[in-house]
């Protein structure tokens, strides 16, 4: 716990809503930490609390009951949120303003000196792909366009604790690679992000935890490497093949320069490894091909908490 930059304790959050003001949980008793220098990623379907629980973790609204604690003191603390960038699924854009002065502006609300923040922004412009763009108003930028200004004001300050709602959104196959790349260089310095997104090969490809949230209740949470993942078949490389003829129970996906690219099910591998024990294949690799994350997340896992 003493190394957790981020520590949820069974922290509730409730609205009231309707003409009777009726009291309604939006997460209920959310318990997790985020180590230093590690990616978390959260996961669940549509108002399941993951937005809630990113609020609660930026000190944006306090839990009712339980505590939320960013380096040991409360979230809503400002010296607390001062360790943090916070990116909001949908943010304000003040439509008026062209990019550089939007961001010079959330910059300095960060507490950075105005000649400080001139340098910072433009470093992080740079970063972001930004740069021919930040004399562009606010409101002529697109979805995209948008969403990385929101992960530059989100870091402009050099967080040491980043806590991202959906970064993915609307960023093209480019910018979602480059954004993987930031995100990854950012956790190699020392830095702890938090994020939820929909786009699971994201979630699979950055974390080393996760988080599964159902209903407002947490349903799962572990390394990624702990999530029970079955093999369905195997895919292997093989070369200097003796006799093709010995390959016809196999699916060979391409075959070119020598070389085959083969499919095949679980109890085709004593095969093949017999085939490469006997040199009548070159076995260049052999890998196991897993059920797909979407599965895995939204029935096996919520199945096995639920008997559990």
């Amino acid at each position: 716990m003493s190394n957790s930059e981020i520590v949820w304790r069974k922290a509730s959050f409730s609205i009231r809503h309707g003409f009777f003001m009726r009291t309604k949980s939006i997460v209920k008793d959310i318990d997790f930490s985020v180590p230093k220098g590690s990616i978390t990623g959260i996961v669940g379907s549509n108002g399941a609390g993951k937005t809630t629980t990113l609020k609660l973790g930026s000190g944006l609204i306090k839990p009712q009951t339980g505590e939320v604690l960013i380096r040991n003191l409360p979230a809503y603390q400002a010296k607390a949120r001062s360790f943090i960038g916070f990116l909001t699924e949908n943010q304000y854009a003040y439509p008026h303003l062209n990019l550089r002065e939007w961001l010079q502006m959330m910059a300095e609300l960060s507490g950075i000196k105005s000649m400080d923040a001139a340098s910072k922004c433009s470093k992080i412009l740079e970063l972001l792909g930004l740069n021919n763009l930040k004399n562009q108003r606010m409101r002529s930028l697109s979805k995209g366009q948008l969403q990385r200004a929101g992960i530059a004001q989100a870091m402009v300050h050099c967080p040491a604790i980043l806590l991202l709602d959906e970064p993915m959104s609307g960023l093209d196959p480019h910018w979602r690679f480059r954004v993987h790349q930031i995100l990854s260089d950012f956790k190699k310095k020392g830095g702890t992000i938090l994020f939820s997104s929909h786009i699971l090969s994201d979630v699979e490809r950055l974390c080393d935890s996760l988080v599964l949230i159902k209903d407002g209740k947490m349903s799962w949470k572990g390394q990624m490497s702990e999530i029970p993942r079955k093999i369905k078949s195997y895919e292997a490389v093989v070369s200097e093949i003796n006799d093709l003829s010995l390959l016809k129970n196999f699916d060979i996906k391409d075959f070119q320069d020598g070389k085959c690219l083969l499919s095949f099910p679980l109890d085709k591998k004593k095969q093949i490894i017999e085939l490469a024990s006997q040199n009548i294949i070159s076995l260049i690799s052999l890998k196991p091909i897993q059920e797909n994350i979407e599965s895995v997340l939204f029935e096996s896992l919520i199945d096995l908490k639920e008997a559990s």
